[in-house]
């Protein structure tokens, strides 16, 4: 540990002022209100009682608790001296824990330890504790228990977030997240024309009083941690880190020169901005005082990507999918234009930091001209040719190029942006209620629906992109009328149709009839068709007459298989083209999805609640049906995303104006749709089902020795699939059995569960992965509700499916419904049912909700509870933390499969994951 300077060592003022932090795991509370801030006794047992607020209710909740609210609190120092003694105490302890874990990030129990003041740091603290009521009882050992039940505290917090240590620290703000940090501080030098520029380095020491961070300076290290290397070498670390890519930190390092104040030339000020990312990357505080905000404005070139054609045409009204790119090129300053004139009085002052019209600005001569050069050259071309949009928006944030000549691309020296006539047109695509066409918000009059105003957006955003020739997907989240929003679309579409070829719907097998009944309900003018043989009788070679064929048809309505195996549906031309769930062409290389790509349609949708569900190809293949080109080819498309480094700013820009997301959690688009809990019900392995899950963990070892990693991945999934078997019940594990509950703690939770809902007369949907499951849960419930239930699976008939769901949604129709997830995940309305339980877990937050928005969706007036079955000290458990972070990233359309995580670990890695040791 740090050696601790005493209270009395004279310390700098703080260079930079302390935020108010607030807290995780506490309340962070603002005292300046207070008037009685000494107001708290000490009992004979060492506790502290406030009797004023808000540190009453803080320390009714634990010593821990309290102490941790008094010292994040912003307390003037005049506030009241026993209450700032206790509040100095605990900033300490912070103190101390921040630079334990400064020292070693990764170890949360030993820096928790640090918080507890040694024997003689005890005394101390004790000899110079202020009279307050009770303090006569106070001993070394009551001293040290606060501490320890602050630290108990503040682990408690950090777990229940399932968050570091570090982490947590992080979320108090400044000063703590400084401490322990090495700072680099940049100022202006006027005194020294030949060194204009002032440069110090430092270390935040400990939290002032005030609440700020207290420096000094880097050479005082030398003589603090004289006798604790380690505390040294990890204050040094980032110097040593940022040296690895900066030469001139690794210069400064060397010649020792980095512990002293140092006047600079232009030349090496400019040489340490180059590099400042590479010190803030490895853990420096870069400070740059009263020069600039961030950075001197600096010399770049500007590519403007615009609209093409004449002045007197509207760009918000002729932008299509078919509009021309004309590029310019202009030099900046800070992002202002400047004139020839500046531009060569510029170049002509040499490179680095020069002097310009009264303040210092970045230049690289060289480097511009060439850029300048290099531009003009390939704006001239590209002008000449004419540049389609979808590869212009591409070049706009560099991505994935296949098509365009190589270019310069975009750094600090050059910025690729919209005009302003693109920028206006972006903005009309993106927020079409503000760029309407004509009567582009208009809803049919024969639509039997009083549509919501979200729907309302959704509509006139369909007709606003594809009126222009794009292709749009509708991700509203599940339950929120995706289906009523394209009826609605589509009937623009067939009142404007006189092609003789109908608009198509592709959609699952199992919703075809959904589609059936949804239009039948809300556009009862309009003749449906189904393309399918169980209603027609398509033919195998393409009609001779397709008008004819389509003869009294307004819309065509076919599944997926169907659209792959009818070859002549892709000789037709169809007005519009629906793809209902339309996570079906994820795999971008499959025949499924290569059929659908050729299908003709100016006009193209995808309606999916899920457009994303595993991996960033899959918004790829999406995105290759909607707008063709837009992500570039897929070997392009890979390194693009590979370079964002996981910062997919670029790529939501590029797709943001394409896709309309709405969640139902938004309480301002739906707010009465009830409350969604989402709860974790744990369960314990019974001893027959521990011994087998044993059993299966040692034959997993030698699976686990196979060094090709793809290799043993294929042989570690299957032992996945049995570790889920074993969880949910041992016969179905050996495939023999009654599947007794008494034998299953899954069973034994789900009795316990569905005991309380059929108490209270609600209905139950359950929903397992597994066929071989449905009809021993579908027993199993059938003898605690007393009643017979519902199945539904992938072997049920289409027709009968709907069958199904009418009974379900009766009030007085059975309790409980057993799905298999995949069969019934999609499509379905069951909005009687007030409990969802997952019984065995997809691993795939994506597919889940959709099966839990079965439930939760519109028309639902009932609260929701989600019960997940869990089992205690098994993977499930420990993929469950998994799935929490995979569901962050599902909800912005990226996200990581399950099988890549598991690609990627060692060893060690997948058995801890299995053993939890």
């Amino acid at each position: 540990m740090p050696h601790q300077v005493p209270a009395s060592d004279p310390s700098p003022d703080p260079v930079f002022p302390a935020s108010r932090p607030r807290p995780d795991g506490a309340a962070a509370h603002d005292t300046e209100m207070m008037e009685h801030t000494d107001d708290f006794t000490i009992t004979p047992t060492g506790n502290i009682v406030y009797r004023t607020q808000p540190f009453a209710g803080a320390f009714a909740h634990g010593t821990g608790s309290g102490l941790l609210a008094v010292g994040t609190s912003a307390w003037p120092p005049e506030a009241g001296k026993a209450a700032f003694f206790l509040r100095t105490m605990v900033r300490d302890a912070l103190t101390r824990l921040a630079h334990a874990l400064a020292e070693n990030p990764d170890d949360d129990p030993a820096a928790l330890q640090a918080l507890v003041p040694p024997s003689p740091q005890a005394v101390r603290i004790l000899d110079s504790f202020p009279a307050v009521p009770g303090s006569e009882y106070l001993t070394v050992a009551i001293l040290q228990s606060w501490h320890r039940e602050l630290a108990a505290h503040i682990s408690s917090a950090t777990g229940m977030r399932h968050s570091s240590l570090g982490d947590w620290l992080q979320g108090l703000g400044e000063p703590w997240n400084r401490i322990g940090k090495v700072f680099f501080h940049l100022a202006e030098n006027r005194d020294d024309a030949e060194h204009p520029f002032a440069f110090m380095a430092t270390f935040a020491h400990k939290a002032s009083s005030g609440g700020a961070i207290s420096h000094l300076p880097l050479a005082s290290a030398l003589t603090l941690y004289a006798e604790d290397h380690r505390a040294m070498l990890a204050l040094l670390q980032p110097l040593r880190k940022a040296a690895e890519t900066s030469p001139l930190i690794r210069q400064l390092l060397e010649s020792r020169e980095i512990y002293s104040p140092m006047a600079w030339t232009p030349a090496r000020t400019y040489a340490f901005l180059q590099d400042t990312a590479s010190m803030e990357n490895a853990g420096i505080i870069v400070r740059i005082v009263n020069l600039w905000k961030k950075a001197p404005p600096r010399l770049q070139i500007a590519v403007t990507a615009d609209t093409a054609g004449s002045e007197e045409e509207s760009p918000v009204r002729t932008f299509s999918v078919h509009s021309l790119l004309r590029f310019s090129v202009a030099a900046t300053l800070g992002g202002r234009a400047i004139s020839k004139e500046e531009l060569e009085e510029l170049l002509a002052q040499g490179e680095g930091l020069v002097r310009f019209h009264g303040e210092w600005v970045a230049a690289d001569p060289e480097k511009i001209r060439l850029l300048l050069d290099r531009w003009s050259q390939a704006t001239r071309l590209m002008n000449n040719l004419g540049i389609p949009l979808i590869r212009g928006l591409r070049l706009l944030i560099n991505g994935p190029n296949d098509t365009l000549p190589p270019l310069p691309p975009p750094d600090d020296d050059c910025a690729l942006q919209p005009g302003h006539g693109l920028r206006e047109a972006l903005r009309a695509l993106t927020s079409p209620a503000s760029g309407q066409n004509d009567d582009c918000d208009d809803i049919p009059g024969h639509l039997r629906a009083i549509l919501r105003p979200y729907q309302r957006e959704g509509v006139r955003f369909l007709r606003q992109i594809t009126s222009r020739g794009f292709g749009a997907c509708l991700a509203d989240d599940m339950g929120l009328g995706k289906t009523l929003q394209a009826i609605a679309w589509l009937l623009h579409i067939v009142h404007e149709n006189t092609s003789g070829i109908p608009p198509l719907i592709i959609a699952p097998a199992s919703l075809l009839g959904n589609w059936q009944d949804e239009i039948s309900r809300f556009a009862p003018g309009i003749r449906a068709t189904l393309l399918h043989p169980s209603s027609t009788s398509l033919p195998e070679q393409a009609p001779a007459n397709p008008a004819r064929f389509f003869s009294g048809t307004d819309l065509a309505i076919t599944s997926y298989g169907m659209a792959t195996r009818t070859g002549w549906l892709r000789d037709l031309d169809f007005p519009a083209i629906v793809l209902d769930e339309a996570q079906a062409i994820k795999n971008g290389d499959s025949q499924r999805t290569r059929a659908i790509r050729e299908l003709h349609s100016p006009m193209r949708v995808a309606l999916s609640g899920t457009p994303v569900e595993n991996n960033l190809a899959e918004l790829h293949s999406l995105m290759e049906f909607l707008n063709p080109g837009l992500l570039g080819g897929r070997k392009h498309f890979d390194t693009f995303t590979q370079r964002l480094n996981g910062d997919y700013t670029p790529l939501k820009k590029l797709v943001r104006p394409f896709i309309l997301r709405r969640m139902k959690t938004d309480k301002n688009l739906v707010p009465d749709l009830p409350d969604k809990t989402e709860l974790n019900a744990y369960c314990t392995l019974t001893p027959r089902q521990a011994a087998l899950y044993h059993a299966e963990v040692q034959a997993l070892h030698a699976v686990l020795e196979e060094p090709d990693p793809a290799q043993r991945l294929a042989l570690i999934l299957p032992f996945l699939s049995r570790f889920k078997q074993i969880c949910n019940h041992p016969d179905q594990y050996l495939g023999t059995g009654t599947f007794s509950g008494e034998e299953s703690g899954k069973f034994t939770r789900l009795r316990q569960l569905a005991e309380q809902i059929a108490t209270r007369q609600e209905k139950l949907i359950l929903f397992t992965q597994f066929r071989s499951m449905i009809d021993p849960l579908h027993d199993f419930l059938s003898g605690i509700f007393h009643r017979d239930g519902l199945l539904l699976h992938g072997g049920t008939p289409i027709p009968a499916r709907q069958g199904i769901v009418r009974q379900f949604q009766q009030d007085a129709g059975p309790p409980f419904l057993v799905l298999s997830l995949k069969a019934a995940g999609t499509g379905l309305t069951l909005t009687q049912a007030s409990h969802v339980i997952h019984f065995d877990r997809w691993w795939n937050p994506a597919v889940e909700n959709q099966a839990t928005d079965r439930a939760y969706r519109i028309g639902q007036h009932r609260n929701v509870l989600v019960h997940k079955l869990i089992c205690r000290g098994t993977i499930e458990e420990r993929i469950d933390d998994l799935l929490r972070a995979k569901q962050g990233m599902a909800d912005s359309l990226f996200g990581e499969g399950l099988e890549k995580l598991l690609i990627h670990m060692n060893a060690s890695e997948i058995e801890k994951l299995v053993t939890g040791h």
